[in-house]
């Protein structure tokens, strides 16, 4: 990871709310549920009739033929374990919990798929922030947020700005599929805002 740009926001004041619905997330990605898939993608009967399978929801794509360097990149599952930053947490005067966002990143040759374990499937497992690109850097006054359940993973489609992962609650590992070379500022680049932007996740 490598820092390219810090971005004064003390002028935005926005609150940005989390959505809860996964509707809208395409322009970024894919929501990989299942629910929310069925109705758009082929369907195959797997397993002896045992499984349905539903076909090619997401990509994986490498395009480290086009980076500077010429270094190739391998797919690479890799394990997170994300926790809880206290101290980016804080309520509003309904309870309601606010999240400062400060940081947003891409992978400008890769996409990237998130996999929670060990979330129930309708637990609010984590937060994905994500923002249009504006010439070549995050168009964060359009900053849109979303709350993925447990039984929810998430893609990020290639060169997609996104926040680090935010997860709710407690601990989650994901299992994380990309693709990486050995060029740091290739696999990724970050923005800092201070003192960020100000997400809202609304109490149910």
């Amino acid at each position: 990871m490598v820092k390219i740009l810090d971005v004064d926001t003390s002028a935005f004041t926005k609150i940005i709310d989390a959505k809860r619905s996964y509707d809208g997330y395409e322009k970024y990605g894919v929501a990989m549920n299942v629910d929310h898939l069925k109705e758009s993608v082929s369907i195959d009967e797997a397993n002896q009739g045992s499984a349905i399978k539903l076909v090619k929801v997401a990509p994986c794509i490498n395009k480290y033929s086009d980076a500077p360097s010429g270094h190739p990149a391998t797919t690479n599952w890799n394990i997170f374990r994300s926790s809880v930053i206290a101290e980016k947490w804080t309520k509003d005067n309904e309870g309601n919990d606010i999240y400062n966002l400060s940081v947003l990143e891409k992978h400008p040759y890769s996409t990237q798929t998130f996999v929670p374990m060990g979330r129930s499937q309708e637990e609010d497992a984590y937060v994905v922030n994500v923002a249009p690109d504006k010439n070549g850097q995050p168009d964060y006054e359009n900053v849109e947020s979303y709350v993925f359940k447990g039984n929810t993973a998430v893609t990020y489609n290639l060169n997609t700005w996104h926040s680090p992962m935010v997860v709710l609650g407690k601990t989650t590992d994901f299992c994380v599929v990309t693709n990486e070379n050995d060029v740091p500022k290739e696999n990724c680049v970050e923005v800092f805002y201070n003192p960020g932007m100000n997400i809202r996740v609304t109490k149910v």
